[in-house]
């Protein structure tokens, strides 16, 4: 499914455009069909990757450049709030004309660019500004995700670690098991993130040093001409070095977040180790409380022709009381060491 945008002139802000149309400054191909790629390639006279050319791009080669052209992938999280989150790549191509987005999947941030952009009042002008402002508007799904994240590992603490006034963890009834398979969904969604904001940081940064590069050819000239292809990156205005700065920020909160993730499943595991050591605590308890008993009946239960106390007429009540008394003083003592 193809989709063009382009910018309001009165507004800068992005417009779907009916038809085609020279002033388009995007164009988000979703599950391209072969003849809409084919389509585009000619219309812009370039060859675009194919799905599994962007999956099989190597990490350091997820950024280049052909004919002046701009090829830019970056791992985007999709389904965030779903229980199977998908990350795939999407390639940003920036011509001297527009911004290219090829995706496979529907992540949220590129489902209303539109109107985050307007929320944002982002410059959408220029090709390379439109690249900016989707940046922005992954990055800033990402900053809402890592916000929900947090409100949601905040309610598993004091699961885990607030129980109720008086009562043991196992009075409570939490299934650990269950809060250990929470904590792995988090750290894997977490996880995921990070890899998808350092993508995005490749890009932005490359974006930066396009701008330098500008401004060097642009001083080099003298004449106030730009030869160079990235003249259009003069019209970044810093805008790269403040979103450079919003990206180290999540990625470090996300690193404290995945700090924060591992000791939850630490506290969570030695939790789960008090409660089978409480059982087994239990069992060697009742297992000791019951021994002077059991060795009683034994004594007892042999079939030897003389033993004094079966003649005895309080030999049968006798050894109930020692039986009775056997076991109740084990018990008491260990109730009195806390051990119960």
């Amino acid at each position: 499914m193809r989709q063009d945008y382009l910018a309001d002139p009165a507004t800068e802000r992005l417009v779907p455009a009916t038809s085609p149309d020279p002033q388009v400054i995007w164009t988000d191909l979703l599950d391209p069909t072969p003849a809409e790629e084919a389509a585009l390639e000619g219309e812009l006279g370039l060859d675009l990757p194919t799905r599994d050319e962007m999956r099989g791009i190597e990490p350091s080669a997820r950024i280049y450049s052909e004919n002046g052209i701009q090829f830019l992938t970056a791992n985007v999280l999709a389904g965030a709030d779903t229980p199977d989150p998908l990350m795939e790549p999407v390639t940003f191509v920036l011509t001297r004309s527009r911004v290219v987005t090829i995706r496979y999947h529907r992540p949220y941030s590129l489902s209303n660019v539109p109107q985050r952009a307007a929320g944002m009042q982002a410059d959408c002008s220029t090709p390379i500004r439109m690249l900016m402002t989707l940046m922005e508007v992954m990055v800033d799904r990402g900053g809402d995700i890592l916000e929900a994240e947090s409100r949601r590992l905040d309610l598993l603490g004091r699961q885990i670690f607030q129980p109720a006034a008086g009562k043991t963890r196992n009075a409570r009834g939490v299934d650990l098991s269950a809060v250990i398979a929470q904590i792995g969904r988090h750290g894997e969604l977490n996880s995921r993130l990070q890899d998808s904001l350092v993508t995005i940081e490749r890009i932005v940064s490359h974006m930066a040093q396009m701008r330098l590069s500008a401004h060097k050819e642009l001083a080099a000239a003298g004449d106030g001409q730009m030869p160079a292809p990235h003249h259009q990156a003069l019209g970044l205005n810093g805008r790269d070095k403040r979103l450079l700065r919003d990206i180290t920020s999540l990625i470090d909160y996300a690193e404290g977040q995945s700090s924060r993730v591992s000791f939850m499943l630490e506290a969570t595991l030695g939790l789960l180790n008090i409660q089978q050591n409480g059982i087994i605590k239990i069992f060697s308890v009742a297992a000791v409380v019951f021994l002077p008993p059991t060795l009683i009946a034994s004594i007892y239960g042999m079939n030897f022709a003389r033993m004094p106390e079966l003649a005895a007429p309080y030999g049968y009540p006798l050894a109930l009381g020692g039986m009775v008394l056997s076991a109740i003083l084990p018990y008491l003592f260990f109730k009195r060491k806390g051990w119960l």
